[in-house]
């Protein structure tokens, strides 16, 4: 993989900055508003799903797998080709970090928030957006690669656990959270950007 305007793959560190390319392969979303809006999904109840619980634990080894649904901030990457496997998530890690920095890890695959935010962007460009106001969700209806001892061929034929139902129910929940709040104090946010509040000092 061979990024736009490169003569050589890249390797994460590198600048891909230079020669032809475009300004839609990498977003960086708003730290504070994305901080905020974990802090106010971040008491969200989730139903039990023994299947997809069940068939997490074949990931041993994998932290994120292994442990219980929750809301947390990272990176994700799009992709018009659909993928499966430990090489992949690799490359995907290994993407990120070209495009972002050395510091941020591949934590969730997608295939529309690349188009979406393109269209945001340039719609902000002629001030039809606030790109400062753009916040991007994604919940996990199963993985990018096997678990320990199968193949990428497993991975890419299993059955969704439970059809996918915690990750709808997981976007509705933590979505909805965010969403009132900023319903609920329109007054405000209209005109403000949501933060946390400051520690106040000793």
């Amino acid at each position: 993989m061979i990024p736009l305007g490169a003569h050589a793959p890249a390797a994460p560190g590198d600048d891909v900055t230079q020669g032809w390319t475009v300004d839609t392969s990498s977003f960086t979303l708003n730290a504070g508003l994305a901080d905020w809006a974990v802090a106010t999904s971040k008491n969200v109840s989730l139903p039990t799903y023994p299947a997809s619980r069940k068939f997490s634990k074949q990931f041993k080894g994998f932290e994120g797998a292994l442990s219980e649904p929750d809301v947390m901030l990272g990176e994700t990457l799009s992709s018009s080709t659909y993928w499966h496997g430990e090489r992949f998530s690799q490359w995907a890690n290994d993407w990120v970090q070209v495009y972002s920095t050395p510091k941020m890890n591949f934590m969730t695959s997608n295939m529309e928030d690349s188009g979406t935010l393109t269209a945001l962007y340039r719609l902000a460009r002629i001030g039809r957006v606030d790109a400062d106001r753009v916040m991007v969700l994604r919940t996990v209806s199963n993985y990018t690669q096997q678990p320990p001892g199968e193949s990428a061929v497993w991975s890419a034929t299993a059955d969704y656990p439970d059809a996918g139902l915690p990750a709808l129910e997981s976007a509705y929940r933590y979505g909805a959270a965010v969403v009132h709040a900023l319903i609920e104090n329109w007054s405000v946010y209209e005109s403000t950007l949501p933060q946390l509040e400051s520690k106040a000092g000793p």
